[in-house]
């Protein structure tokens, strides 16, 4: 799996944690705001009181949301991308004419994803336990950890406290109290030894250290069924200094533990590597880098480039670059709390411009450092888009307004679609599990123009009823057929979601069109598939004889029209 692939699996997590720890700080925003305006002491204690009670069952209920939320895709993960990992190895065991034990017959691997699944999730449990922040005292400057709720009443009753007094202005002490939250962000803590993490970081050190092991379990089995101890790890830019030294090269698996730390959480598929490492079979298997093209590589890396006077080397840039993008997400947070606690639009338009000016520069040094912005995991806040700064509060919020409900509109029809094109399918399973879910296939059919088309379709054919099968006995070699209305899948055989899409447009191509029981059938539902997989609108002459030449071979004794 590539350095994208694992770096996306934590991300649905990170968003759940997220969207968690934006729900908290702006309900302690919100109790401020009302508790600010209270005129009378005994006013205020009355409402303290029945602000903290509802707080804190609200607070147990959005973890518990967010707690199945990560369960469904903890799920998901420890299935569909275990299982896609797992016949990434399919070719390999073709090509050395070996058998590959199904996914689903492999007890030892099962167990394993059993025992991971649970310690994964109950991980999550734990972290949810003992949230909390991390505050710097005003006199010592010393960071100290406080628990959710603790900080929660020590947060509003200070703003409280100052506004009440006349010591500070409303937007000053609502200022003061979002900076805090957004400094540290929501925290899981270790009471045992007082260190803490963010929230989203805690979530993807424990999906990954869970997937990391899976992975590696398969890895070493493919070897041992392959009969060689030796591995190639893999190579990617930017890596850190430690791990440089040992990518790109070959090692028996005792080496891996010696030499690159495998098993440590420094080391190979350790904390916030994105190694893996496959097996390599020494006098067959060809290596992706030679030793010089990586010494090669190393050194143009650890060349530095200049920007504003400073000089970063490749991992240097890297780790710049992502230090923008936390500070980027953190403005963001502001912005919205400040929106929140209904600030002076001054204050907003100032926090925006900052924004902006943040923007610009990481785009800029990006760009000198050659590379690619990846502002999605700015925007994996779920807060939208924040705007620029505009004195017309009042139009500004109109149009704000306008976009989420555009957004909530959005969001719905896509629910209704899922729903509708989910509704045409049925599951037989004789035995075995589930690996292809609705909303990865759909996903997957909407990457292309033939497969929105055949999304279309679909939904526009009610009559249509496409059974998705596991387990169930059929014609060798056939992945797919169409019997007038009734459309079969044979997912067992599929395997993957790409598949799956391809074989899903092959048989829908001979409904819409009424055709089959011909080569020339065969070939258009054919060339229909080849276009999802290649992304393409229109087939060369070259690959429209490459399909009929295929075709021919699996269908001789079909007339050609």
């Amino acid at each position: 799996m590539t350095q994208g692939g694992l770096e996306g699996i934590p991300i649905p997590l990170e968003k759940t944690m997220s969207n968690l720890e934006m729900r908290i700080m702006a309900d302690i925003v919100r109790a401020i705001k009302v508790n600010g305006f209270s005129t009378a002491k005994a006013d205020h204690q009355i409402q303290r009181m029945v602000q903290l009670g509802e707080s804190e069952i609200n607070v147990k209920k959005w973890i518990q949301e967010a707690l199945e939320v990560t369960d469904k895709e903890i799920e998901s993960i420890f299935s569909d991308d275990v299982y896609e990992q797992y016949y990434g190895y399919k070719r390999v065991y073709e090509e050395t004419d070996r058998r590959q034990i199904p996914f689903t017959e492999n007890l030892e691997l099962q167990a394993l994803l059993e025992s991971v699944r649970a310690q994964t999730k109950a991980e999550f449990r734990n972290l949810t336990n003992s949230l909390g922040f991390a505050i710097r005292a005003p006199g010592t400057g010393r960071i100290y950890n406080s628990p959710l709720m603790q900080f929660y009443r020590d947060t509003l009753d200070g703003a409280v406290l100052d506004i009440l007094s006349g010591s500070v202005n409303y937007n000053v002490a609502i200022g003061r109290a979002i900076n805090a939250m957004t400094n540290s962000g929501l925290r899981t803590i270790s009471y045992d030894t007082g260190h803490s993490n963010r929230v989203e970081v805690a979530a993807r050190r424990a999906i990954m250290t869970g997937f990391r092991q899976v992975q590696g379990k398969i890895n070493e089995q493919v070897a041992r069924d392959l009969g060689t101890d030796f591995y190639e790890v893999t190579y990617h830019m930017g890596a850190r200094p430690e791990h440089q030294v040992w990518q790109g090269r070959v090692y028996s698996y005792a080496q891996l533990q010696g030499i690159c730390g495998l098993g440590s959480v420094t080391g190979l598929h350790g904390a916030n590597c994105y190694h893996d490492y496959s097996p390599f079979i020494p006098g067959v298997s060809v290596r992706a880098y030679t030793d010089e093209q990586l010494v090669q590589m190393m050194e143009e890396e650890n060349i530095p480039k200049k920007y504003l006077g400073k000089e970063y080397t490749a991992y240097q840039a890297l780790q710049q670059q992502r230090q923008m993008e936390r500070n980027m997400r953190k403005t963001r947070q502001d912005i919205k709390l400040l929106q929140e606690g209904g600030d002076n639009d001054r204050s907003v338009v100032s926090k925006k411009a900052r924004y902006q000016l943040q923007m610009q520069q990481y785009k800029a040094f990006s760009k000198a450092m050659k590379l690619p912005e990846q502002m999605q995991r700015v925007y994996h806040d779920g807060l939208g888009k924040v705007g620029n700064g505009s004195s017309a509060a009042l139009k500004k919020q109109e149009k704000i307004q306008a976009v989420k409900n555009a957004e909530k509109e959005r969001n719905e029809n896509v629910k209704a679609r899922f729903s509708k094109f989910s509704d045409r399918f049925q599951t037989y399973n004789n035995g075995q599990k589930d690996i292809i879910t609705y909303r990865r296939l759909l996903n997957n059919l909407n990457k292309t123009s033939i497969g929105r088309e055949t999304v279309e379709y679909i939904l526009e054919h009610p009559e249509l009823e496409i059974q998705v099968c596991y387990g169930v006995d059929h014609q060798k070699n056939t992945l797919g057929e169409q019997l007038g209305d009734l459309i079969r899948i044979y997912a067992s055989d599929t395997k993957t979601v790409q598949r799956t899409a391809e074989v899903l447009i092959h048989e829908i191509t001979h409904h819409k069109y009424n055709i089959g029981e011909s080569q020339w059938a065969e070939s258009v539902c054919k060339a229909q598939e080849i276009k999802h997989k290649t992304n393409k609108e229109k087939l060369t002459g070259i690959e429209l004889r490459g399909i009929i030449k295929i075709v021919e071979e699996l269908y001789p004794t079909l007339p050609w029209r």
